[in-house]
């Protein structure tokens, strides 16, 4: 990364930690009211937004796949869960919810550090 560079990643990782923060808040929303299809519709687009963001900072690339993956185990155990067929050796969902926001704690950390980091423009 380029002195040039650092503003532009500074706005990414801060958009991204504040992305990061609304889709906490709304998956939580989620599955206190799951099956609401536009919350629903939201939360993935909040997905795809993290997506982008991501991209940008591949630092931070293991971090988001952990998410990712996390999200899609979320969804999947709520859908199964709302049709009442626990998969043979099924997870309990606390398990699966610690994971999740375990790996959405990670993605947030990694944009703080990024964040603190010196900038590589001061003089020293």
């Amino acid at each position: 990364m380029t002195a040039s560079h650092a503003p532009i990643l500074d706005a990414v990782a801060f958009q991204l930690a504040a992305a990061l923060e609304r889709y906490e808040s709304d998956v939580a929303r989620m599955m206190d009211t799951w099956l609401d299809m536009d919350l629903y519709r939201d939360v993935s687009r909040q997905v795809e937004e993290i997506r982008m963001y991501s991209a940008a900072l591949p630092q931070l690339s293991v971090a988001w796949v952990e998410v990712l993956i996390a999200h899609a185990e979320l969804i999947h155990h709520m859908w199964r869960a709302q049709h009442a067929r626990p998969a043979p050796g099924h997870e309990d969902f606390d398990a699966v919810l610690q994971r999740h926001g375990d790996a959405v704690k990670r993605l947030h950390d990694g944009c703080l550090r990024l964040l603190a980091r010196p900038d590589p423009r001061a003089v020293r």
